[in-house]
């Protein structure tokens, strides 16, 4: 299956480091490919680069334009979709993943299937129907999102259409699937693939990379292959509130949430258990 990875000039930096953990954690069966726009000579570990444009025209408004363009090109039924800056830390569920996709081949009125952890804590967002499995409600308000969902191809093509940029496609995408469409989106409470639910880069934290919840070995293997380096490393993305290092933290993690909003501790404290 083809993993389709977006990315925009400003995330090539963090390429070689999710490629790696791509290439340590995803089974080499999925053909992996980093969208984004000019030049890259970096290095890919699992994976191929595709250059979409010498740069991207528009700006954010024109988000979906090229991946509408680029998904349009493709053949397959299903493909992943997300953004690049999720860094992987544990290995994919295979068994799981295998059931989400059956369900999608079974039942063409599902429109994606997420793979991540965030949705599995909202539990009034969801009904469980089988086994471990969750269909999305119509109220919930991420039916749409950027992170790792298996899609149904076409139907991603036709939320695109919808919207412009990456944040309308979680609003205003999500909004078109429930109030528009008939389509399912499900999931599984085994959370089949994990990776810290905030994203690595963010215009919060200019400059930085959140590593809170990725293993310290990777991160010191990405390190010494010099994909990284360890002074632009923090742990956390607590929106505009201050973040420790990874350097004070990378032997004791959860000193990282020392500087979390305190609402959030909790949340945090959970997914941090999830994906180690």
């Amino acid at each position: 299956m083809k993993v389709c990875l977006v990315g925009y000039e400003g995330s090539k930096h963090i390429i070689s480091t999710s490629s790696y953990l791509i290439n340590k954690y995803l089974p080499k069966e999925f053909d992996v490919y980093f969208l984004n726009y000019g030049k890259y000579d970096g290095e890919i570990i699992n994976g191929s680069y595709v250059e979409l444009d010498t740069e991207q025209k528009g700006g954010s408004s024109s988000w979906s334009k090229y991946i509408i363009e680029y998904l349009s090109s493709l053949k397959d039924k299903f493909i992943i979709f997300s953004l690049d800056d999720y860094l992987l830390s544990k290995y994919l569920d295979v068994n799981t993943f295998d059931i989400l996709l059956n369900e999608m081949k079974t039942d063409p009125l599902i429109g994606s299937s997420k793979l991540g952890v965030s949705p599995t804590y909202r539990i009034n967002d969801y009904d469980t129907y089988s086994g471990d499995l969750f269909l999305l409600r119509k109220t919930a308000e991420y039916s749409a999102t950027t992170q790792y969902t298996i899609w149904d191809r076409k139907f991603l093509i036709e939320v695109l259409s919808q919207i412009s940029s990456p944040w309308e496609f979680e609003g205003k995408g999500s909004s078109y699937i429930s109030n528009q469409t008939d389509r399912k989106i499900i999931g599984s409470l085994g959370m089949p693939l994990r990776y810290p639910e905030p994203s690595s880069l963010s215009s919060r934290h200019p400059g930085k990379i959140n590593v809170f919840g990725n293993r310290v070995e990777d991160i010191e293997e990405c390190i010494k292959l010099g994909y990284l380096n360890e002074k632009d490393l923090m742990m956390g993305q607590w929106g505009e509130y201050l973040v420790k290092s990874y350097t004070e933290c990378k032997n004791k993690p959860l000193l990282a949430l020392d500087f979390c909003p305190q609402g959030e501790k909790e949340y945090y404290s959970l997914l941090f258990y999830s994906i180690i």
